[in-house]
């Protein structure tokens, strides 16, 4: 009778006990559901902050491990590890990308301030001029930007053509009196639009990786291309006419820099226009050239060249070639380090819990596989602040199921390469802040061009493209 006893009272203890962990269970589960939730909000409001502080001018590097901080605490990270870790952090995301770009940043800095002291720039500024003329300042930045456009889609990595367009571009301005910061609205139509993935044949790393991963060629979805490509400059031709017009009204002007008065000051010779375009020749032809031969760091081989050779026949041009080396390499160092830092803030994001709540939502959302997979791309590409950065993620984690939908291969890549690039140009992308240091700019007074033509006509295009894409058109 005590054994029956005792039985029933061990299966009781047991039930109850069984109940208890179940109870337990669920609570963790609840609680791991609200952590998900609270490292979504953590992302959001670790990017908002990283955003409105570079809007009012704070210092990136600050800002951004601040930003990488919020988004560790809020997701439930080891806050030194996610900082200072040896995978995934901001450090290793921070010291990647130098590793990789620090060399082209410097000599793209490099070669732009030869041009720029050698007075090769104004020779180049004089033909344009002399061709466009100056009584049309809109048909001065759309030249800017063609010239922009025909780098970027040779081939020319965007910081190392806007290193070079940049001195090319300042006596221009000064001659047209058209204030500078419509200089970003030029470059965002060369550089952050439609090369960056959408036109037939662009070698861009986001459309590379995204063919690349859906097994198309450099050339697929030309329909696609082309028509996004014409929408994307139709749109941002109109807004580069308003943005000029409303400056004009406004009564904005070019302001003389330091560096403008010298050069006025000077009033040097200057070389040859086929002499002021060798080293830029040079460097095309051997990417390019060497880009179908596929040779190995075809970029650093052209880059050393074309500094060489601006080093030789810019020679007696050049007051002194140490100090237009060292004001260079100078130059390259805040561009490359604002980068990096939000690549590092990316990064950390990236390897968060409230990131995969992310893109689990976005993949079962409704309305289709484009619109699907254009959606991850394009917060991908916010969230990590790279539009290449994100095409490679999905390359790599999430392109079997969309393709396993049955949809066209070269429409998906087509449509996430270009999402990806709208995404990767919002306001935490380390290529904003690189870009509009080198331009002497910031997000306050520029970052609404980028923002009118690399997102805002990007998502006119993008649209039309996911419509024809729907409709088996590619």
């Amino acid at each position: 009778m005590h054994v029956a006893a005792s039985e029933s009272s061990r299966t009781a203890n047991a039930g109850v006990s069984l109940a208890a962990a179940l109870q337990i269970n669920n609570l963790l589960y609840e609680r791991g559901k609200h952590m998900e939730w609270i490292g979504v909000i953590g992302i959001i409001v670790g990017l908002v902050f990283f955003v409105i502080a570079a809007m009012k001018g704070w210092n990136v590097l600050v800002t951004s491990i601040v930003t990488a901080v919020i988004i560790a605490a809020t997701n439930g990270m080891d806050i030194a590890n996610a900082i200072l870790g040896t995978q995934s952090s901001y450090v290793t995301g921070l010291a990647s990308f130098v590793q990789k770009n620090l060399l082209i940043f410097m000599g793209a800095a490099i070669l732009g301030e030869c041009i720029d002291k050698s007075g090769a720039a104004k020779s180049i500024a004089q033909a344009i001029v002399g061709k466009v003329g100056t009584k049309s300042p809109y048909l001065v930045l759309l030249a800017i930007a063609a010239v922009g456009a025909i780098l970027t889609y040779a081939g020319i990595s965007m910081f190392v053509a806007m290193f070079a367009l940049i001195p090319l571009a300042r006596p221009i301005f000064k001659e047209c009196n058209i204030p500078w910061h419509l200089f970003c609205a030029a470059w965002s139509l060369a550089a952050c639009s439609f090369t960056m993935a959408m036109i037939p044949g662009v070698p861009a790393i986001a459309w590379i990786n995204a063919a690349n991963g859906c097994g198309v060629s450099m050339t697929a979805a030309p329909v696609l291309g082309i028509v996004g490509s014409v929408i994307a400059i139709v749109v941002s031709c109109i807004y580069i006419k308003f943005a000029l017009k409303r400056a004009q009204a406004k009564g904005e002007t070019y302001e003389i820099t330091a560096a403008d008065e010298q050069a006025a000051a000077e009033q040097k010779d200057l070389p040859s226009l086929l002499i002021s375009l060798l080293p830029l020749i040079l460097l095309i032809v051997i990417i390019i050239g060497g880009s179908q031969l596929g040779v190995k760091n075809v970029v650093y081989i052209g880059m050393i060249v074309a500094v060489v050779v601006s080093m030789i026949v810019f020679n007696k041009f050049i007051p002194s070639q140490r100090d237009t080396m060292g004001t260079g390499a100078k130059n390259a160092l805040g561009p490359a380090l604002f980068t990096s830092a939000a690549v590092g803030v990316g990064t950390v994001a990236a390897a968060s819990v409230g990131f995969t709540v992310i893109y689990e939502a976005i993949f079962n959302m409704p309305g289709g596989t484009y619109v699907s997979a254009a959606t991850m791309a394009a917060v991908l590409g916010g969230v990590m602040g790279s539009g290449s950065g994100a095409v490679g993620i999905i390359a790599q984690n999430f392109l079997e199921p969309y393709l396993a939908t049955g949809c066209d291969p070269a429409a998906l890549a087509k449509i996430i390469a270009t999402a990806a690039t709208i995404g990767g140009a919002l306001p935490n992308s380390g290529a904003m802040f690189g870009m509009l240091a080198a331009m002497g700019l910031n997000h306050g007074n520029s970052y609404k061009h980028i923002a009118a033509i690399s997102i805002g006509a990007g998502l006119c295009a993008l649209i039309v493209m996911i419509a024809l894409a729907n409709l088996g058109i590619a």
